[in-house]
């Protein structure tokens, strides 16, 4: 994989980031420096190559976020916050999956939506 320079920031940028970023928001945060069809081709590059995930809420964004493993998160609809968190029954889930389902679990990544307090307020 060729790192160029816009792969490198792209990839910066993640390291340092708890939480999913849309292309538009990577294009704010990398101070308009890449034109957009430059982040999208990198971001899906990045896919691709399993360097990065992607999720896909109600507002029919894609996002996308680094890491290995599971995620949790929850998804305020109204300001577009995420939250990340920690509780899980993936072992319990999985078992359940593996034993009546017959599928071998890879990874997985759990979300809500709903309104955060700020927004509820």
């Amino acid at each position: 994989m060729k790192l160029t320079k816009a792969r490198r920031d792209i990839l910066e940028i993640f390291k340092n980031s708890n939480y999913p970023l849309s292309a538009e928001q990577l294009f704010e945060l990398l101070k308009k420096e890449y034109d957009l069809s430059t982040i999208y081709r990198n971001l899906n590059f990045f896919e691709k190559n399993s360097a990065l995930k992607s999720i896909v809420f109600s507002d029919k964004v894609k996002y996308f976020y680094s890491g290995e493993g599971h995620f949790h998160f929850i998804y305020c609809v109204k300001c577009k916050k995420f939250e990340k968190f920690d509780l899980c029954y993936e072992d319990k889930i999985s078992q359940y999956i593996k034993e009546n389902l017959k599928f071998e679990i890879l990874n997985h990544t759990l979300y809500f939506e709903g309104i955060c307090q700020d927004c509820r307020n």
